[in-house]
């Protein structure tokens, strides 16, 4: 896998192609604690997706339809993008391990509000080229924005929605607690001052955000979810 990828990435690097983290590295970057198992996915500008696809078949990488390798992250449910085995049958890990490119324009993020980053500590191989990432703001808008377009119930839906509730829980309140496991209090209990102030933080961190001229609902639905107004289901869905 490593010697393969670094080719991969050689190649990549040769041909500008841009990567932009997406799925669980760019999860963990946003603190939403998850453990990478070396599966990688990246964004790829719509362009050059296509040259990306054909560097990585040059370099024998075998594209993994359902029945290879069975769908376990929200993007995979999309139906959008490429997915490639990195691992051959002579490796012995209970889990193939994939690389999944998806083009850019699927999530409606503009290259001008990516950010450049270093390489994260749980992934192996990683590029050694600067890979973009999404920062905060602009993954919790794209997150609404493509819950939005789908039917209420999906699969998608449902896994992009819990993505956005982990990344906002994980982002702007206090997850740590104490002992070997977290309790769930009663709907009706009343908030602590505590919860209270982390409640008007988390509003005032949102109101900073910039948000796109036309996608100032998005401020509203984020601040009646945080305050309790609403829930993530509330949000936007496309009624087809």
């Amino acid at each position: 896998m490593t010697e393969r990828l670094a080719q991969l990435w050689d190649r990549f690097e040769a041909s500008d192609i841009l990567l932009v983290e997406w799925e669980t590295n760019l999860l963990a970057r946003l603190g939403y604690p998850l453990v990478s198992h070396g599966d990688l996915f990246f964004l790829v500008p719509d362009l050059q997706l296509p040259t990306a696809c054909d560097i990585a078949a040059s370099l024998g990488l075998c594209l993994a339809d359902e029945n290879a390798l069975r769908p376990a992250y929200t993007s995979e449910l999309s139906g959008v993008g490429v997915r490639y085995l990195v691992d051959d049958d002579s490796n012995n890990f209970p889990l193939r391990r994939r690389l999944g490119l998806l083009p850019l324009s699927w999530t409606g993020i503009a290259v001008d509000e990516l950010v450049p980053i270093s390489s994260p500590t749980n992934s192996i191989p990683w590029p050694s080229f600067p890979v973009r990432t999404v920062p905060l703001p602009v993954a919790c808008a794209t997150f609404v924005r493509m819950a939005a377009r789908e039917r209420r119930g999906s699969s998608f839906r449902m896994g992009i929605i819990g993505e956005l509730a982990n990344v906002i829980a994980y982002s702007l309140f206090d997850m740590t607690y104490e002992g070997d496991h977290m309790e769930f209090l009663p709907d009706d209990q009343p908030l602590s001052d505590k919860e209270k102030l982390e409640m008007e933080n988390a509003v005032g961190q949102i109101n900073t955000w910039v948000f796109r001229d036309d996608e100032e609902w998005i401020r509203l639905a984020l601040v009646q979810v945080v305050t309790g107004k609403a829930s993530y289901d509330d949000l936007p869905s496309n009624p087809k």
